[in-house]
C-alpha cells in the first residue's frame, strides 16, 4: 500500500490552486464520476500524441496516463546545455508541464536512453528485456486500463528501435498482466488485470493513404478529437497542442490547431472493438460501493450550481465520504484525490506552504509559514498539518470567508537532499530504482511535504501540500520554486572532466556555495595515482548563506598518456562534498541536483597548430570549451556577430551544432563564409538536423544533408584515405583513437555530395552497408570546408581523448 500512496502524491499537485473556472471545475467532477481508463506506452518525451491525451482525458473523461520507457537522456538540447541525466531532468518537467494542459498523468520505466537505436532487440541487449517488462506490468496492474494505445507499431516502421521496443512490450505485457504467475510478487499487491484491447495509434505520418481503408474496416477505430468543449473554451486538439509545445528542448514548440482532426487507431491485440474504445466497459460504481453512490453522482451532475460552486460542496462532501469507504487501492486513492481538488476548487480555497528562502539545512528544524485563503462562505476549520513521517503540528484555526490567514510552524526535516531519485546511484543502462517505493512515478517527493487536515461540514478532507519559496520579479511578477533540502556547502568543479598534457599543470577552480551562514571548514582529498595536487588543503570561509566564492588549486600530470584519475573532494571531517546545479526555464518548476564532487582526470598529448578559433553559436553545447582545453584561442560569437566579423583574424571558423535550424539566417552570411575559405580559412560544419522540406543542400560545392548515422559507439572505423592530412597532421589518428566513445559515433550524416570532397571515414552499424559522410572535406580556393556528422559535442565533454586528437587536427589547418 505504501507504494499505492507514494505513486498517488504525484496526482495530488495542490498548491492548492483555486483558479478552476465553473466550466472546468464540471469537466473535472464528469471524469470524477467516470470509470473509463486508457494506457498510452511510447519510448521518449515528446513521443506522446498529446492532441489524443487531450481527448482521452478531458473529452472521453477518461483517467488516462502516459507510461514512457525512458525520460530523454539521450537526445539533444535545443535551449540549453543540459545532457545526459540532466537532460532527462528537464525532459522530465517537460512532460509534467504538458500533462498540467491535457490532464493525463506520467510514469515512467527504469530504461536509460542511451540515443538513436536501430532496432528494439539492439535496446533490449542494453536495457533487459525483462526488467523494463516488470515495470509495464506493474503499470498495468496498478492502473487497470480498459485499453492501452501505443504510439508505434511493433516493427522497424517504428523508426527507432527504442519505438518498436516500447510497442513489443506493450503487447508482450498486455497479456502477461492478466497470468499471476507473472511477477507475482506484484500479484500480492495489485493482483492481475485483463485489459480488453490494445490498439495503435497510427496516422498519415506512416500511411498517406490511411484513411482510404481506415474507414468501415473492423481493425480500426477512427475517432473525431477535434471537437469544441464550450465548457473549456477550447477544442482537445487546441489544448493538446499547446502541451505538444512544452516540450521546448526538442524543439517541439507548434501552431495551436484548431477544427476538425481525425485520429487513427488500429487493432493489436484483445478484442475488436466496434464503436468506442469503452464499449467493453460494463463497470458501475453499484459494483464498486453501492448504487447510493451512483446516485449521488447522478443528482450533483444534473444539479451542479454554476452560478455559485460553493453551493456544491454538501453534496461532494457525500460522495467524499462515500469514496473513502472503498478498499484500499491505487484507483481509490486517485479517486479521492480528484475528488479533493473539486472540493477545494468550489471552495476558491488557496493553502501554500512557504519556505523563507529555497533551501535550508537537511536535518535541521526550519520555519515555515502556512498561508490560507477560504473565498467561500462555507466554514473550514484547519485541524493539524502533519509533514511526512515527522511530528505535526496541531493549528486549530477557524478561516474566515476571504480573509487571509497566516500560521507560523516549526518543522523537523529528514537528512535529504533536494534530487530527483532516479540518480541517487549510480547507473549503466537502466537506473537503479528497483528497490524504490513508487519508482515509476514522474519525480520524488518534495523535501518538505505533508497533509494539511480540514474540517468542512463536520467532514475530515485531508489535503496534501509542498513546500515553496515565493517572490516578486520586477520584470516577471510571482515567482515560485520548490524549497529543498542542502547539505552545508557544496563545491562545484569549473569543468566536469580535465585534460592535460603529461607534465603540464593546470589551475583547477571550484566554486563553493554556502547554504548556511558562519560558515567555516576545508576541502581535502585523498591521493591521486599518476596526478598530484600543490595544496594540501583548500580553506573555505563565508559568512552570508547563499553567498558563492571562487577557490583555486593546482593539478599536475605526472603519469603516462590517457591515465585516468577520479579526483573526489572531500569536508574537513572527511565527508564526500556534493556539487550543486540548477535547471532553471520559465515553462518547469527550477530542478535541482547534487551529486558527488568529483573532476574525472584524463592525461592527453593532442598536439596542435595553435591559432585563433570563432565558434559562431548555434544550440547550446560545451565543445568551446573544449577548443580551449586543446589550447587554442577561441572566442564564441552569435549569428548576428556575422555581420561585422573580421574572419581573416581567425584560423578557423566553427559553426556550432544544429545552427541552421536555430538560426536560418546564417543562410544570409554564406556567401561570406564561403569566400574566407576561399582566401585561405579552415570553416567547420557540425551536424545540422535534415529537414523534411527538403532544404538539404550546403557547402561552397553541394553537399546533402541526410539521416543517416551510426549508433554504435564502437563500430569499427575505415580509414577511406589514410594518407590525408585531417588524418595526419598534427597528430597521427590510428584505430585506438575511436576506443572508449559514447553513446555513437555520429548523426546526420552527408548523403551526398559534390566529386571535389573527400570523405574520411566509413562505419556501419551490425547488419548494414557502410555510411562515408560523416566526415567529408573540401579544398576550395586556398582554404578547407570541412562537415562532419561526428558527434563531437557527445564525445568531448565526456573526455573521448581521440575525438579531443582528430578535432584538434580539423582545427589545426593552415594553408
Amino acid at each position: 500500500m505504501r507504494s499505492i500512496l507514494l505513486l498517488l502524491l504525484v496526482l495530488c499537485a495542490f498548491t492548492l490552486r483555486a483558479n478552476e473556472n465553473p466550466g472546468s471545475i464540471y469537466v473535472n467532477l464528469q471524469k470524477l464520476h467516470s470509470l473509463k481508463r486508457v494506457l498510452y506506452v511510447a519510448a521518449h518525451p515528446d513521443d506522446e500524441n498529446t492532441r489524443a491525451l487531450a481527448w482521452f482525458s478531458l473529452g472521453e473523461k477518461a483517467e488516462t496516463a502516459y507510461f514512457s520507457l525512458t525520460r530523454g537522456d539521450g537526445g539533444q538540447n535545443l535551449i540549453g546545455d543540459e545532457l545526459s541525466e540532466k537532460l532527462g531532468v528537464l525532459r522530465t518537467q517537460e512532460l509534467l508541464a504538458a500533462r498540467s494542459y491535457d490532464g493525463a498523468k506520467q510514469y515512467f520505466s527504469r530504461a536509460v536512453d542511451f540515443g538513436y537505436s536501430k532496432s528494439a532487440d539492439e535496446s533490449f541487449d542494453k536495457w533487459g528485456r525483462e526488467a523494463l517488462l516488470e515495470d509495464l506490468v506493474l503499470m498495468i496492474r496498478m492502473f487497470q486500463p480498459d485499453v492501452i494505445v501505443t504510439r508505434f507499431p511493433p516493427d522497424e516502421r517504428g523508426g527507432h528501435g527504442h519505438h518498436t521496443a516500447s510497442a513489443e512490450l506493450a503487447i508482450e505485457a498486455f497479456g502477461k498482466a492478466a497470468d499471476a504467475s507473472i511477477f507475482p510478487k506484484q500479484v500480492e499487491e495489485f493482483g492481475t488485470w485483463k485489459t480488453t484491447s490494445i490498439y495503435w495509434n497510427t496516422s498519415y505520418w506512416w500511411d498517406k493513404d490511411i484513411r482510404e481503408y481506415a474507414v468501415d474496416n473492423p481493425d480500426y477505430l477512427i475517432e473525431e478529437i477535434g471537437d469544441y468543449n464550450p465548457l473549456l473554451g477550447m477544442s482537445y486538439n487546441e489544448i493538446g497542442t499547446i502541451a505538444r509545445s512544452q516540450h521546448k528542448c526538442q524543439g517541439f514548440g507548434a501552431i495551436i490547431e484548431r477544427g476538425s482532426r481525425e485520429e487513427y487507431f488500429q487493432h493489436l491485440g484483445g478484442e475488436k472493438l466496434q464503436e468506442s474504445f469503452f464499449e467493453k466497459n460494463n463497470r458501475t460504481w453499484a459494483d464498486l460501493s453501492s448504487a447510493k453512490l451512483d446516485e449521488k453522482f447522478s443528482n450533483l451532475l444534473d444539479n451542479f450550481d454554476f452560478k455559485k460552486v460553493e453551493n456544491n460542496i454538501p453534496a461532494l462532501l457525500e460522495i467524499y465520504k462515500e469514496l473513502e469507504t472503498l478498499p484500499n487501492s491505487y484507483f481509490k486513492s486517485e479517486k479521492l484525490n480528484r475528488c479533493r481538488e473539486i472540493i477545494m476548487d468550489c471552495l476558491g480555497l488557496r493553502a501554500e506552504l512557504l519556505g523563507n528562502d529555497y533551501y535550508y539545512i537537511a536535518g535541521q528544524t526550519v520555519d515555515f509559514q502556512l498561508e490560507l485563503l477560504n473565498r467561500s462562505s462555507v466554514p473550514v476549520h484547519v485541524e493539524f498539518f502533519a509533514p511526512h513521517m515527522l511530528k505535526g503540528e496541531l493549528i486549530n484555526l477557524d478561516l474566515e470567508q476571504n480573509e487571509p490567514a497566516t500560521y507560523e510552524l516549526k518543522l523537523g526535516t529528514t537528512g535529504d537532499l533536494g534530487s530527483p531519485f532516479w540518480l541517487d546511484k549510480p547507473f549503466n543502462e537502466v537506473f537503479d530504482v528497483a528497490h524504490v517505493d513508487g519508482r515509476l512515478r514522474a519525480e520524488g517527493d518534495a523535501s518538505v511535504h505533508g497533509m494539511l487536515r480540514l474540517i468542512i461540514n463536520e467532514t475530515s478532507v485531508d489535503i496534501p501540500l509542498e513546500a515553496k519559496y515565493k517572490w516578486r520579479d520586477p520584470s516577471y511578477g510571482e515567482r515560485s520554486r520548490p524549497v529543498i533540502g542542502a547539505p552545508r556547502f557544496t563545491a562545484t568543479f569549473e569543468e566536469e572532466i580535465v585534460l592535460m598534457k603529461t607534465g603540464e599543470t593546470k589551475e583547477i577552480r571550484v566554486k563553493v556555495r554556502s547554504f548556511a551562514d558562519n560558515l567555516k571548514d576545508k576541502i581535502t582529498w585523498g591521493e591521486l595515482t599518476g596526478w598530484e595536487i600543490e595544496e594540501k588543503e583548500l580553506p573555505v570561509t563565508i559568512v552570508q548563506k547563499g553567498s558563492e566564492t571562487w577557490l583555486t588549486f593546482h593539478l599536475k600530470a605526472t603519469g603516462k598518456e590517457a591515465e585516468r584519475s577520479t579526483l573526489t573532494l572531500k569536508d574537513g571531517n572527511g565527508e564526500t562534498l556534493f556539487q550543486y546545479q540548477e535547471i532553471a526555464y520559465d515553462h518547469i518548476p527550477t530542478q535541482t541536483i547534487f551529486s558527488p564532487a568529483e573532476l574525472e582526470c584524463i592525461q592527453m598529448n593532442a598536439k596542435i597548430r595553435s591559432g585563433k578559433v570563432a565558434y559562431i553559436k548555434g544550440v547550446e553545447d560545451a565543445v568551446p570549451t573544449a577548443i580551449a582545453t586543446l589550447g587554442f584561442d577561441v572566442t564564441t560569437f552569435e549569428v548576428s556577430d556575422l555581420s561585422d566579423l573580421n574572419l581573416s583574424d581567425y584560423q578557423t571558423v566553427v559553426l556550432g551544432i544544429r545552427i541552421y535550424n536555430v538560426y536560418p539566417e546564417l543562410r544570409n552570411f554564406e556567401e561570406k563564409l564561403y569566400q574566407y575559405v576561399f582566401n585561405g580559412g579552415n570553416l567547420i560544419m557540425q551536424y545540422n538536423t535534415a529537414s523534411r522540406s527538403g532544404d538539404n543542400e550546403f557547402g561552397p560545392k553541394p553537399f546533402q544533408l541526410s539521416r543517416n548515422r551510426v549508433t554504435e559507439e564502437d563500430a569499427a572505423v575505415t580509414f577511406l584515405d589514410p594518407d590525408h592530412d585531417v588524418l595526419n597532421t598534427p597528430n597521427k589518428i590510428t584505430q585506438e583513437d575511436f576506443d572508449d566513445w559514447v553513446q555513437e559515433r555520429g548523426l546526420y550524416f552527408a548523403g551526398e555530395w559534390d566529386e571535389a570532397y573527400t570523405p574520411i571515414f566509413s562505419w556501419a552499424d551490425q547488419g548494414e552497408e557502410p555510411v562515408l559522410g560523416g566526415l567529408i572535406v573540401l579544398e576550395h580556393g586556398k582554404g578547407q570546408f570541412v562537415y562532419t556528422g561526428i558527434s563531437f559535442f557527445r564525445e568531448l565533454p565526456n573526455g573521448v581523448v581521440g575525438a579531443y586528437r582528430l578535432f584538434a587536427n580539423l582545427l589545426s589547418y593552415k594553408p
